[in-house]
C-alpha cells in the first residue's frame, strides 16, 4: 500500500465516554486517558447534565474538516440558519458549484464577508473560504 492509499485508508476516531456524572465513572476515566489517550482523543460528556457536549461537538466538527459557509443574494441579507457544508480549503468556486453546476463558468464577481480584509472585500473564484464567511455570489 503506498501513502496515498494509506491516507485514504485512515480512519479518525474519538472516544466519547458518558456518565461522566457518576463518581465510579469519574474515576475510571483517568484510566481510559492514559490506556487510549495518546493514540485518540478522550472526551467525558454527561448526557443527563449536558456537561462537555460543547467540547464533543467541536472536536467532531474539527475531525470532520469541515466549514459552514453562507451565502447571500446581493441586496439581501444572508440566511444564517442554513449554511453549506464544505471540506476545509474550499474556495469561492467550490460553494458556487455547490449551488448549480453551471454557477462557477458564469460566475462574474465574488463578494466575502467575514474572512476578508474588511467586509463586502470583492474575491476571485480562488479565494480559499472560512468556517462562518458568507459570500455573496454575481452571476
Amino acid at each position: 500500500m503506498n501513502a496515498r492509499q494509506s491516507a485514504a485508508a485512515a480512519k479518525k476516531a474519538l472516544i466519547l465516554a458518558n456518565k461522566s456524572d457518576l463518581s465510579y465513572i469519574r474515576n475510571n476515566f483517568g484510566e481510559l486517558e492514559s490506556r487510549y489517550g495518546r493514540e485518540f482523543p478522550v472526551i467525558r460528556v454527561s448526557a443527563r447534565n449536558g456537561s462537555g457536549l460543547e467540547d464533543f461537538k467541536r472536536k467532531l466538527f474539527d475531525m470532520l474538516d469541515i466549514i459552514r459557509v453562507y451565502t447571500k443574494a446581493p441586496g439581501e441579507n444572508a440566511d444564517l440558519t442554513k449554511p453549506t457544508t464544505l471540506k476545509r480549503g474550499s474556495t469561492v468556486a467550490d460553494v458556487a458549484e455547490s449551488i448549480h453546476k453551471d454557477f462557477t463558468a458564469k460566475l462574474k464577481q465574488a463578494r466575502i464577508w467575514g474572512s476578508g480584509k474588511f467586509d463586502g472585500q470583492l474575491v476571485r473564484k480562488d479565494y480559499v473560504l472560512q468556517d462562518g464567511d458568507t459570500v455573496e455570489l454575481h452571476i
